[in-house]
């Protein structure tokens, strides 16, 4: 099997592991799990497999695979509304991971910083922060944990940098819908309430995938080093 063989199939593989994993996400009741607080949130499996090309794949092919991954899953599962929001989310997403794939260390602690400055707009709205607000700034609160957390290990080398573009990615990913619904809709609170929390999620939920997505590498025998993958 040639190069360009190898890559098609691969291509082909990972998008259908991604609308596979999309169509788990939709299976998961995250947000029944967080009593209904913020509706539409989503585990974020599939980001997996963008995560995992990022380091395999050039990025070219990432944007192609992502395009790719947003169209099918909205076709198959949404309407244009959901691929729009899907596509702002998904580019965001990639570009922040393409930018800090290099330094995940520094995308974790961005992420981090970001997640801070969310809780902080978020108690400067709600003062007396109270019910789903409260979770909210608590979820945000330990978002941020998270994103220092993984700093300190990345840095001593007892875990996986991937880590940190995983958190990076997610967050942003979040970050790009709701500028997406906000343009859309115009609704003030989702940049001053459901943005903040979809934030703190967004890392929680990086830090999963970077998780599966460390175990994939090693299952293939693929080693991060320094941002990069040694086969």
């Amino acid at each position: 099997m040639n190069a360009t063989t190898q890559k098609i199939a691969r291509f082909g593989l990972l998008t259908a592991l991604a609308l596979v994993l999309g169509l788990m996400d939709r299976a998961i009741p995250l947000s029944v799990l967080l009593g209904g607080a913020l509706p539409g949130i989503k585990l974020g499996l599939a980001n997996t497999v963008l995560l995992y090309a990022v380091y395999l794949m050039d990025w070219k092919s990432s944007i192609l695979l992502m395009l790719t991954k947003v169209l099918l899953s909205g076709l198959i599962y949404g309407s244009l509304s959901a691929i729009m929001f899907s596509l702002a989310g998904g580019a965001l997403s990639l570009a922040v991971m393409l930018l800090v794939r290099k330094n995940p260390v520094g995308g974790a602690l961005g992420m981090g910083i970001l997640a801070i400055t969310a809780d902080a707009v978020l108690l400067g709205t709600h003062p007396n922060p109270k019910g789903q607000v409260l979770l909210f700034v608590i979820l945000i609160a330990l978002g941020a944990a998270a994103c220092f957390v993984l700093c300190f290990l990345m840095k001593r080398g007892t875990l996986c940098r991937i880590q940190g573009t995983s958190v990076a990615g997610a967050a942003a990913h979040n970050v790009g819908q709701v500028a997406a619904a906000f343009f859309i809709v115009r609704t003030p609170m989702l940049l001053n309430t459901y943005l903040p929390a979809l934030i703190g999620v967004g890392i929680i939920v990086g830090c999963l995938t970077g998780i599966v997505t460390e175990r994939v590498l090693k299952a293939l025998k693929l080693k991060p080093t320094n941002g990069d993958i040694q086969i």
